[in-house]
């Protein structure tokens, strides 16, 4: 069964690479989408000691990378990447659940599947958490 996202053999290696300059070899690679930026939704990629009880986890040799659950339904089917040249350098995540995105890459608008619309995901996103 195919994972949620795949990675490109770049986006692994920059992974490694950024893992050794951190100095964090056992840390899992975090793919964090929040509600903001100018379409709606927008990525962040950082570095994470592990993984949350509630993350989906894409293993790819010794890389992991993670997605909150609640996260996983718009970008699921992505591809990461890491690109380097003329036009930047950073991950690029290439989601197809995204109807429209901004020039920088990292902001894109999407529907959330079985959400009535933006009021309701705002308002879900604005609900104090579980404890």
């Amino acid at each position: 069964m195919p994972g949620p996202f795949a990675l490109t053999q770049d986006a692994v290696d920059e992974i490694r690479a950024w893992r050794t300059r951190a100095e964090r070899p056992e840390a899992v690679f975090r793919v964090d989408v929040r509600l903001g930026g100018c379409r709606g939704f927008k990525l962040f990629f950082d570095l994470d000691d592990a993984a949350a009880a509630d993350d989906v986890v894409v293993e790819q040799a010794d890389v992991r990378v993670v997605v909150q659950a609640d996260g996983l339904p718009l970008v699921a089917g992505s591809i990461l990447d890491f690109e380097d040249s003329y036009r930047g350098r950073g991950f690029r995540l290439a989601n197809p659940r995204a109807r429209d995105g901004c020039g920088c890459g990292t902001s894109f608008m999407a529907d959330y599947p079985g959400a009535d619309g933006p009021d309701e995901l705002a308002a879900a996103a604005d609900a104090p958490e579980a404890s």
